[in-house]
């Protein structure tokens, strides 16, 4: 007896695509973490000690820090994955004020290494504001743009003249000279008649810069250190006074006293410094008062500041 069996079309295709499909897929592993690449690596360009940097500049001074030089910080970044250089956001520069308190930044501008094996770097202008301060510091992180770890470690420098690193030096070979930091070609100083209230801006006479305005003996005068954004001698409105900052003052005389010598030997001096003369002021004293040695005592010098 035969039996007749109808399939469908729909049963049939089941059939045909089932017998050409191979071994199906069953089973797969758990995914792992995240993958992992290693830290950013910055090293000093000139001894490749690892975190560690290297310093230069223009200085006003040789072998001395000065309002207005130029410091730059350079250094090498290495990244195994290729990953971008970022250390450069992370840099601060900063010094602690000749008076002391909280350390103070100082604006910078910083350019990260353009690949791998390249080299970053950091420049910044000493402001007027940092006369005086012992030492400048700077401190930043080994930073990529991506990857995984962004950082590595931080460096801290407390002094840019040093290169021991754990002395608180960039650890590099190069090194910036050493503070105080001096009054450099962007501060000007003025010597003013105290009752002449000068300050910014005021229109005080400045006894230094008026040729044939003599001082005069009993009257008081005051010494005054600006930041002369300008450059032109003038304490003008908006020019920082910068003279409690100074880590020095010293009054002096100087020149030959040939107009008030009158019958008494004329007498020159040389930058002679005042004995006490060291604050922002100086009462011009009568003849048996004056350090001169001569005889109409401070009559016939002229007066003078050196101050740093």
């Amino acid at each position: 007896m035969k039996r007749h069996f109808k399939v469908s079309h729909l049963a049939l295709a089941l059939m045909l695509t089932l017998g050409s499909a191979g071994p199906a897929l069953a089973a797969s592993t758990s995914a792992t973490a995240s993958v992992q690449g290693t830290a950013p690596v910055l090293s000093a360009p000139s001894n490749g000690t690892l975190q560690a940097v290297d310093f230069g500049g223009t200085f006003a001074t040789a072998g001395q820090l000065s309002t207005g030089d130029t410091l730059v910080m350079t250094y090498l970044y290495q990244d195994a994955e290729g990953d971008a250089d970022n250390s450069d956001t992370t840099v601060i520069w900063s010094y602690t004020p000749a008076g002391g308190g909280t350390d103070q930044t100082i604006s910078a501008t910083s350019v990260p290494a353009a690949v791998s094996g390249g080299q970053g770097t950091s420049t910044i202008t000493i402001p007027a504001a940092a006369l005086g301060a012992t030492a400048i510091k700077v401190t930043l992180q080994e930073l990529s743009a991506t990857g995984d770890p962004l950082s590595g470690l931080t460096i801290n420098v407390t002094d840019t003249s040093l290169n021991t690193a754990p002395g608180g030096g960039g650890g590099g070979g190069s090194v910036t000279p050493p503070g105080p930091v001096l009054p450099g070609t962007n501060i000007a100083g003025g010597i003013f008649l105290q009752s002449d209230n000068p300050s910014a801006g005021s229109g005080a006479i400045d006894y230094s810069r008026t040729p044939g305005l003599k001082p005069q003996v009993g009257k008081t005068y005051v010494f005054r250190a600006w930041n002369d954004t300008n450059g032109n001698g003038v304490w003008d409105a908006g020019e920082t006074d910068v003279t409690a900052t100074l880590s020095s003052i010293q009054w002096q005389l100087n020149g030959t006293n040939t107009s008030a010598s009158g019958s008494s030997t004329p007498t020159t001096l040389s930058n002679h410094a005042i004995p006490g003369a060291t604050t922002d002021s100086y009462t011009v004293p009568v003849n048996s008062a004056s350090s001169s040695g001569a005889t109409p005592g401070d009559q016939g010098f002229s007066l003078q500041v050196s101050f740093n």
